[in-house]
């Protein structure tokens, strides 16, 4: 069986570049120099995986990617995180498929609105809010924090392709003990 890490390494070589490796690297370039940049982990052998590639077709509720909340009953490491966002890498052209961020930060008073039937919440959480909205074209890149509410509208009827997308969280991560250094993780 491949490793998840060798996914990327493979499909570097058949498109001529490490997708994940060039955005890992583009935002390493741009944390502070005492920091730490890497796979977030469970100890040395236990490496999250990052650079998911999905195809959403049929869109998503109105939700947030929260990862203390998300974490709440479990004692991972990505639970400590304080800051996080997430980066889409665009790999498709398809008529639809808008993704649209709420200017709502999650919060415990969100819960209110919490859709039981799924992971998302209703849309009054969000009505009369600022929003933006955007096309995603091949090769774009879009990063934002993903602890405010976000959607992805389903592509257009009829469409033959896929909405693919490289994604990946990354967060703050602080040191535990005097020395340690800061350390921006990424997972998906």
């Amino acid at each position: 069986m491949r490793s998840l890490e060798g996914i990327h390494e493979e499909f570097g070589r058949k498109v001529g570049v490490n997708l994940f490796e060039k955005v890992f690297n583009t935002l390493a370039s741009l944390i502070p120099e005492d920091w730490e940049i890497c796979l977030a982990s469970e100890g040395p052998d236990q490496k999250y995986y990052a650079g998911i590639v999905r195809g959403i077709n049929n869109g998503t509720p109105i939700h947030c990617d929260w990862v203390p909340y998300d974490t709440l009953t479990e004692p991972w490491a990505i639970a400590r995180v304080t800051n996080q966002a997430v980066f889409n890498l665009y790999i498709s052209d398809v008529p639809g498929g808008d993704t649209q961020v709420h200017d709502y930060l999650w919060n415990p008073e969100a819960l209110a609105y919490r859709d039981p039937a799924s992971y998302g919440y209703f849309p009054e959480l969000v009505t009369g809010r600022k929003r933006a909205r955007f096309h995603p074209s091949a090769g774009d890149l879009c990063i934002f924090n993903s602890r405010n509410m976000h959607q992805v509208f389903p592509v257009d009827a009829g469409c033959k392709r896929r909405r693919m997308a490289m994604a990946s969280f990354f967060g703050v991560l602080p040191p535990l003990k005097p020395g340690e250094k800061t350390k921006l993780i990424f997972w998906s």
